[in-house]
This record gives structure tokens, sequence and C-alpha cells, in this order.
């Protein structure tokens, strides 16, 4: 079980004695605090703040994040507080140094920080509003409840983004920390993997909008971000103004021109046919070609061809057919493979996807 960690401000931590060397504690100055603990903080932390006139913005925020631990307000004098039993309600605590000594404040930190490391957390479902989202959501409140779910969960989530016409696209994840602002809802998107995509993006996405793709539950669901800015290590983007199911759950790749992979598939009563594979996901491959003889929901007997003659063997399902224009089919094909060989096509995607970080960073360079 994860021990609770106290989060305190440098000017309350210096003034009351505590040191991160002595005890289970962030210290830091008030902006980076709430940042890193909207970040990184789990549900049974303690935070110590100073009073502030925009407190119950921050509570707001600090609660939206699934952050469920108490929060101890410290003051230098008597505040007159109008709401303080709601607030108490909220796990919120006040303490007047003026009338509490050090040490007791100081042993009411600890006291409630070995409180809250013996609670065995319960399922976060169990906290969050059970709701039925509509496919695809619309309505600007179901889709601030669905980010509100996003948040509370920490789910992380897929972006994909072509930072430039002549180059693949790259996939990366993230954490959306904090959702702000009630005319414009905005996002603010944190926790890259690979760390470099922001700067990347900086650099060269020029405004580009991002796919995204979140899975809740059982869901998959799928959105466009529109970037308003990408600094410090973060992207805000407006808050999406639709969300629909996404059948796809894995990130895909796209296979290097000069080392293509390769699909053979035996259709019925026909001879085998052979696709060069636009993108590959460990769940899937999609196709474009004139052929136009798989049928959806049949299931083929199949090999996929990777890079360095590695062979797969399995079977290929049509979940997707559509033709935008005469003679050009897409396709999108699930996939079975052993797992030995899932483990394969698994090695290849993330070879694949670190080949393309590579390239785009060798050319910004």
């Amino acid at each position: 079980m994860k021990t609770s960690t106290i989060w305190i401000t440098r000017d309350i931590a210096e003034e009351l004695s505590i040191q991160e060397d002595k005890f289970p504690c962030k210290v830091m100055d008030l902006k980076d605090l709430i940042y890193e603990l909207l970040k990184n903080g789990y549900p049974r932390d303690v935070i110590v703040l100073p009073f502030m006139r925009k407190f119950g913005e921050i509570l707001e925020h600090i609660r939206g994040r699934g952050i469920t631990g108490p929060v101890i307000i410290y003051t230098r004098g008597e505040t007159m507080i109008m709401n303080v039993l709601d607030l108490a309600n909220q796990g919120v605590v006040f303490m007047d140094s003026a009338r509490f000594s050090t040490t007791m404040i100081r042993g009411f930190i600890t006291f409630l920080q070995n409180t809250q490391s013996e609670i065995i957390v319960q399922r976060e479902d169990a906290t969050i509003e059970a709701k039925s989202f509509a496919r695809p959501a619309k309505d600007v409140e179901d889709i601030k409840q669905i980010f509100r779910t996003i948040m509370k969960k920490r789910s992380r989530m897929l972006l994909t983004c072509q930072l430039r016409d002549d180059l693949p696209t790259l996939s990366i994840t993230c954490e959306v920390i904090q959702m702000a602002g009630e005319i414009e809802p905005r996002l603010v998107f944190d926790k890259f993997n690979p760390e470099e995509f922001v700067g990347l993006y900086r650099s060269m996405g020029k405004g580009e909008s991002l796919q995204g793709f979140v899975t809740l539950e059982e869901d998959t669901l799928g959105f466009q971000l529109e970037v308003i800015h990408c600094i410090m290590g973060k992207i805000t983007a407006y808050l999406p103004t639709s969300v629909y199911e996404q059948k796809r759950k894995f990130f895909r790749v796209e296979p290097d021109v000069k080392d293509p992979v390769i699909v053979y598939i035996l259709p019925e009563n026909a001879s085998t046919q052979s696709f060069n594979v636009r993108d590959v996901s460990e769940g899937g491959i999609g196709l474009v070609t004139s052929y136009g003889n798989l049928e959806k929901d049949h299931v083929y007997p199949t090999a996929l061809i990777l890079p360095g003659a590695q062979t797969l063997l399995g079977m290929v399902r049509v979940m997707a057919k559509n033709e935008p224009k005469p003679n050009v089919i897409n396709y999108g094909l699930a996939v079975e493979f052993h797992p030995g060989d899932q483990h394969r096509l698994r090695h290849y995607i993330y070879k694949r996807q670190a080949g393309i970080l590579a390239s785009i960073k060798e050319l910004k360079i």
C-alpha cells in the first residue's frame, strides 16, 4: 500500500520546521506545488496551503483530479470564512498559527498523514457518478462530464499527429490534468510519452489538430483537439466539440516505405492476394487497395511479413470497408496471431515508433 504524501508550500514548511528528509513530503513554492500536485498527487495525499483568495477554485481542481485527502489551510491570523461547514464537509481544515502552536499543527499534519496511509483505498469507480454517455456526444455538458471522468480515473490517452505531410504519423500518450474556463472550456495535457513530443510539436506542428483516443471501461472514445498553445512541457486545447466511439483500441504506426510490411490474404475460392500495409497496430492493420472482394465480417487466413522477413501466421477479420472514391477501397482488419507472433508484432511497432521519433528529431536538428 502506498504511503500518503504531504504536499506543503516552502514558506509554511520552514515556519513549521518540516523537512523533506524527515517527513514523507513534497516541499515546493506554491505555483510549482499546485502544478505537480495536479499532475502526480495520489487520492489520499495531505495538502497544506496558505490562505488565498482563490483557494476555492484550487480546491475544485484538486478534487477534480480525484485527490480526496484532507486539505489544511494554514493562516497566520484569524480569518472570517462564511462557508466553513461546507468546506469542512469537503475535507478542508483551517489552522490559525495564533491559536495553535507549531508543535500542535505539525503533530496534526503527521496524524493525518499516518491516518490516510492506513486507509484502504476503495476502487475509484465507486466515487464516480455513473452515467451512460451518448455516442456520439455533442452536448457540452456531456463532453465535460466525460473529461471529468477521464481526469478522475487518470486515464492515459493516445494522441496522434502528422507534423508534416511528408512525415509518418507520430503517436504519443499523455494525461489531461486540468479543465478550465466556462465560456470557452480548455483542457491542459501533460505527462507526455515520449517527452520530446511537446518540443517537436511547438517547432514543427504549427497548430495542427490532434486526434485523441481514450479507453473508459469497455469503450474507446475518439475526439479532435484544436490546440491553443504549447508551452512549459504542456499542451492546451479547446474542449472537443464532439466525442465519438472509436473501434480501434491500439495505436498504429505507418511502415517505412523503404522497408514495407506486406500482408498475404487468402479469399474464399480465389488466389492469394498481397497488399502493402498502410498502418499496423497490435490489434489490426489498415489497407488501401483497388481490390474489392474482401467481405465485411468475414474471416480469412493471413500471413503478415515484417521487415527482416519475419512471417506471422494467423487470421484477419474485415471490420470496416468503405470506398471513398471509385477503385479506392479502405479496409480495417482485426488480426489474431499466436502469442509468440503477437509479441514480435508488438516489438516491431515499438521499434518503428522509436524510428519515427528519431527521424523527426534528426529532421528538426
